[in-house]
């Protein structure tokens, strides 16, 4: 069952106020799949100054949203009116925004895209990695709250101190989807994987303990990606980065470890325990 607009546009809206006060974002909009299900409505806004983007339609691969859209991940452009990789149906009312760097993030329901967030600046300067990552994790907020507005697993959460005998095994269950969900290929079971974790409690793997370093959460998993035979392009996609941060990731993750090569590392990394 689908989120309510009401849902929808709460779960927006908080998104796009966060994008904006915390992402360096000089506007952020949303727009959500229109009933034909081949195009996007733009209808939420945060720091607007016309009425240009209000309620424009974007069909399916057009633009920027609508290659999104089609491609279910993160685009960019550092100049919208110039960029070679989209379509420019919709210069005109951009320009009017005064808008050029623009990102396009998905936001996913349980079975499709649902709609578009948009984090833009009004100066010609490059989509930054901080924007980029705040915004795919606010994204992946707001479908969380979606989730649990329309009454699916996400609206209650695991008890702190939940009693029986499923309570003790919690800890290898964390560790049990910590190695199953970096080789799951389908996006919408690795999504409900993903926030079945974050149900059960924080992502297992990343603690340190007696010879074993720390590897922060982001590390561990694009380790976990590395050791499901993912190429660092096909990482960098998975999780809505760059190749250039993904090598960063592995480059600390080899100099924790002390080794020289991802499949020393990776052995390394599940010889200590991490769940990969």
């Amino acid at each position: 069952m689908a989120a309510t607009e009401d849902e929808w546009n709460g779960a927006v809206d908080s998104a796009l106020a966060r994008i904006v006060d915390e992402s360096g974002a000089d506007i952020a909009f949303g727009a959500r799949l229109a009933a034909d299900g081949r195009s996007l409505v733009m209808t939420r806004f945060r720091g607007a100054r016309t009425a240009a983007l209000r309620d424009l339609a974007v069909h399916s691969g057009t633009g920027l949203g609508g290659k999104a859209l089609v491609l279910d991940r993160p685009v960019a452009v550092d100049d919208y009116v110039r960029a070679r990789s989209i379509s420019h149906e919709y210069d005109r009312p951009v320009a009017r925004e005064g808008l050029h760097s623009i990102l396009a993030v998905p936001l996913r329901g349980a079975d499709r895209v649902t709609g578009v967030l948009y984090a833009a600046l009004r100066q010609r300067l490059p989509v930054g990695e901080r924007m980029l990552r705040q915004a795919v994790a606010v994204a992946r907020e707001a479908e969380r709250r979606m989730a649990a507005g329309r009454g699916g697993w996400a609206r209650t959460a695991w008890p702190e101190n939940a009693g029986g005998p499923g309570a003790a095994a919690l800890p290898e269950v964390r560790a049990e989807l910590g190695r199953i969900i970096p080789r799951v290929g389908d996006a919408d079971v690795r999504r409900e994987l993903e926030a079945l974790w974050d149900r059960i409690g924080a992502r297992p793997g990343a603690e340190a303990g007696p010879g074993r370093p720390a590897l922060s959460v982001r590390e561990c998993e694009t380790l976990g990606h590395v050791a499901a035979g993912l190429s660092n392009a096909q990482t960098a996609d998975r999780m809505g980065l760059t190749v250039g941060t993904v090598k960063a990731y592995l480059r600390s993750v080899m100099r924790k470890l002390d080794c020289h090569n991802r499949v020393a590392a990776v052995n390394a990394a599940r010889a200590l325990g991490y769940p990969l």
